[in-house]
């Protein structure tokens, strides 16, 4: 199934609720060239696999469906799995899915080749497709967890897991262990109770349960929902209110919990089981919620067949007659079914997503799985979770949830459509932010206490969602599109990824920006070089800089190398094993730590880094070599401080750009690389030899060439320019350019220069944008989001350790299906 020609606009993976309801949004947008892969044969994703007895919904079907496409015949308010199952295979014949549908397809991994910007997915069977947008649709109760039990393979009878029900196998009459007692046993152990010899069922802990209080709906019920839709849309409403009140109890107040589930459960304990000894066994010792709350018409009264045993004590191996469990009794049974449940926490597994650079998901996943929405994460562009981390239910229908992340994928589409980008990312300053949040959210909910598998290996909950639906909703509808950088790629190599970032469209955001241009024209660009004397402009520039203060949530300290100030802005949990080294422009004659603290504050901040700015010696009393020297003699000090050279990162903007890149290149020649260069509108051939420097020379708002001639001949460099220099060994640089500078020909030229020489290379040009317009972040969303970016760059190319990796995802970032 090897794709030929143009790439897809979309690949889905998965067809049950998440892949169906995505298919149908695409194609009601007329987005025709996408396919959905399905491993199996057949849609409905869990409700196809999950065959085993009694399976059924544990949410009202009405509730549980598309709110576009309502079912007037459900038979029972919880649908059994046939009926499930079959509602999606309608729903894929009703909107044309079948054509865009791959059955047999699994996916093996995907990876985003930053060079054509796109997803290239390779399936089991060795075939490739490539796509601009890659969708998982896989969720969280996919992949069966089989319990690792010393001697399982020993087993000589019949054994499967309760996903995989084997229908070939016949029961009845036969000698049954169950090991497990979750959302699934809880509905097969009443179905196939009445058939077996003897059930056998191993328990690791009970559960709390509530009535399911299930029924079937009449035939006079069914035609009045088909004679008038709008009351079963507001049959549906009334169930969507009462299942999302139970929010409360689950996030706010879990002392409602006693009054709703623990004192209903504890009297129907009493009522459908004798037994005083059993009773105990049935009854929780954890808080009420801390695992899944079950639901149960019939499950307590078979624990108390005569032909059902209740085994609590721990399980020492399986042998080849049956279960031995640590009191040394051997229960000997013809047949074992797991019901143990899904790897929840195991995202996308077993598949390797890869983003940029190659970095693997799972890398990205050391402290835990997160997403920004449950959705995107840093690092992978255009890729989209659907069920994703953190946005599993206690209370309400998941299928609300899908549609809520649905929605948003589309919103994020159309954005692109409209910007005519063709990258969008989720920026790591805002992804870390959400992810703290929700994850200080989730200390203060039922969820914290207990073991379960809402929890992974590290303790880090990344499975539910800390509030209410409908406040979901809310966000993925209504929020800003901000936490996105979308960008349109412009022609790339392998060492060379270019972007065009758009201009925002916001009304408020081009208000800000003209302003901005207008002020920069009639101050800075108006006051700043011949014919005024370097004491005016610093004058001017000590004026203007009130005006750009520093960002809330970093504090500075002040610091003295070589005899001169160093100023190192830091946000309150900044790693101290990693630094930036930000080196100030303003042609190498103005400036200072101050001038550019709005830079660097954001830059502590994005980047959970210190930032050490030097008030470098400036010329004109100062020439050449002075401010290197000074810049240089920072990056002793901070090696001295025990920062490995690789663990820093060196940034500045303009002539600070040009400094940057010539401490990379002394580091480099020592054997001391840095771990990255930032660069902001470098400013890197000293001749003027660049086309922008005269064809945008009427449309730069602040630098005028005659400031730049003045700026050299003060510094006095002499020798070849920096694009003359060899570049080969640098490490990553990024490099940040507006459209409306004279100095974008100086950054597309070192980029291609460097690029040649083997450096990766990602460049950013920042349409409608001014030299160093990060400057203005106090007025303007795109510097904040082009500094996040910065950010973000600097923090990858120093990784925290694998042991710091836990430790940073507290500190800074931070299922219904049965």
């Amino acid at each position: 199934m090897s794709q030929h020609g143009n790439p897809l606009a979309a690949i889905i993976i998965g067809a049950g609720f998440a892949g169906i309801g995505m298919g149908i949004a695409l194609r009601r947008e007329r987005i025709d060239d996408f396919v959905i892969l399905e491993k199996a044969q057949d849609v409905g994703g869990v409700w196809r696999d999950n065959r085993y007895p009694g399976a059924a919904c544990d949410v009202p079907s009405h509730l549980y469906s598309y709110s576009f496409e309502p079912n007037p015949d459900w038979t029972h308010v919880f649908s059994r799995q046939p009926e499930i199952a079959d509602y999606l295979r309608h729903c894929a014949n009703k909107y044309d899915l079948l054509r865009h549908l791959r059955f047999g397809a699994e996916v093996h991994s995907a990876r985003y080749d930053e060079t054509g910007n796109l997803w290239t997915v390779l399936l089991r069977d060795g075939s490739e497709l490539r796509s601009k947008l890659l969708i998982s649709g896989v969720g969280q109760l996919s992949r069966p967890a089989t319990p690792r039990i010393a001697g399982i393979e020993s087993f000589e009878g019949h054994g499967f897991h309760s996903a995989s029900w084997d229908e070939s196998y016949s029961l009845a009459g036969k000698r049954v262990a169950v090991i497990g007692t979750g959302a699934s046993a809880i509905q097969f152990v009443p179905a196939i109770a009445p058939q077996v010899e003897r059930l056998s069922v191993f328990q690791r802990s009970p559960a709390w349960m509530m009535r399911r209080a299930d029924r079937a709906y009449s035939a006079f019920e069914k035609r009045l929902m088909h004679a008038v839709p709008a009351l079963s849309r507001l049959y549906r409403l009334g169930i969507y209110l009462r299942y999302e009140a139970r929010a409360l109890a689950f996030t706010r107040f879990k002392s409602l919990m006693k009054i709703a589930v623990e004192w209903p459960f504890r009297r129907m304990l009493a009522r459908d089981v004798p037994d005083a000894a059993l009773r105990a066994k049935l009854t929780p010792d954890y808080p009420v919620g801390c695992k899944r709350i079950l639901l149960s018409d019939d499950y307590l009264t078979t624990m108390s067949r005569e032909n059902v045993e209740l085994v609590t004590e721990s399980i020492r191996r399986i042998v080849p007659t049956g279960v031995e469990t640590q009191d040394g009794r051997v229960h000997e049974v013809d047949a074992i079914v797991y019901g143990t449940g899904f790897s929840a926490t195991e995202f996308l597994a077993p598949m390797s997503i890869r983003g940029r650079r190659g970095l693997d998901l799972n890398e990205a996943w050391l402290g835990g799985a997160m997403a920004y929405l449950g959705m995107t994460v840093p690092g992978f562009p255009n890729f989209f979770m659907l069920y994703g981390p953190n946005t599993n239910l206690g209370h309400n229908s998941i299928v609300y949830m899908l549609e809520s992340q649905i929605r948003h994928v589309m919103r994020c589409i159309r954005r692109m459509r409209m910007q005519r980008a063709n990258v969008v990312e989720v920026q790591a300053e805002r992804h870390s932010r959400y992810n703290l949040r929700i994850q200080q959210r989730l200390g203060a909910t039922v969820w914290n206490g207990c073991k379960s598998w809402y929890v992974d290996a590290n303790g880090h909950n990344s499975t539910n969602w800390p509030g209410f639906t409908l406040s979901y909703r809310f966000m993925t509808r209504f929020s800003s599109l901000r936490a996105y950088r979308f960008a349109a790629a412009l022609p790339s190599t392998d060492s060379l990824t270019a972007l065009k970032i758009p201009a925002p469209l916001a009304p408020f955001e081009r208000a800000s920006a003209a302003l901005m241009r207008g002020i920069l024209r009639t101050t800075f660009r108006a006051f700043i070089g011949p014919p005024f004397p370097v004491g005016v402009e610093r004058a001017v520039v000590a004026v203007i800089v009130t005006l750009m203060p520093k960002r809330f949530g970093t504090r500075d300290k002040t610091i003295r190398v070589a005899d001169r100030p160093v100023v190192i802005t830091s946000a309150r949990r900044a790693a101290s094993a990693a630094a930036i080294l930000y080196l100030h422009g303003g042609a190498f004659c103005l400036g200072n730590p101050r001038s550019h603290r709005s830079i660097t504050s954001h830059l502590a901040l994005a980047s959970q880094l210190p930032v050490w700015t030097p008030d470098y010696r400036l010329a004109p009393e100062h020439p050449h070599p002075a401010a290197i020297d000074d810049a240089m003699a920072c990056v002793h000090a901070m090696i001295a401080q025990g920062i490995k050279p690789e663990r820093i990162v060196v940034a500045g903007d303009s002539a600070g750009g040009a400094l940057a890149l010539e401490v990379g290149l002394r580091m480099r020649d020592q054997g001391q690389a840095p771990g990255g260069l930032a660069l902001i509108s470098p400013f890197t051939d000293s001749r003027l030899a660049g086309d922008t420097i005269r064809t945008l020379a009427g449309v730069d708002p602040m630098i005028r060439i005659g400031w730049l001639r003045q700026g050299i001949a003060w510094y006095g460099a002499q020798g070849p320019t920096l694009l003359e220099r060899d570049l080969a060994g640098l490490p990553p640089m990024l490099i940040h350019v507006g459209d409306q500078e004279i100095l974008l020909s100086d950054s597309t030229r070192l980029a291609e220069r460097a690029a040649a020489q083997g450096v990766q290379v990602q460049l950013e040009i920042h349409a409608a944008r001014w030299h160093v317009f990060h400057l203005q972040a106090l007025y303007l969303s795109s510097s904040v989001d082009a500094l996040s970016a910065i950010g973000a760059f600097c923090r990858r190319c120093v990784p925290a350790k694998r042991a710091e990796s836990s430790q940073a995802s507290v500190a800074w970032v931070g299922g219904e299906a049965a």
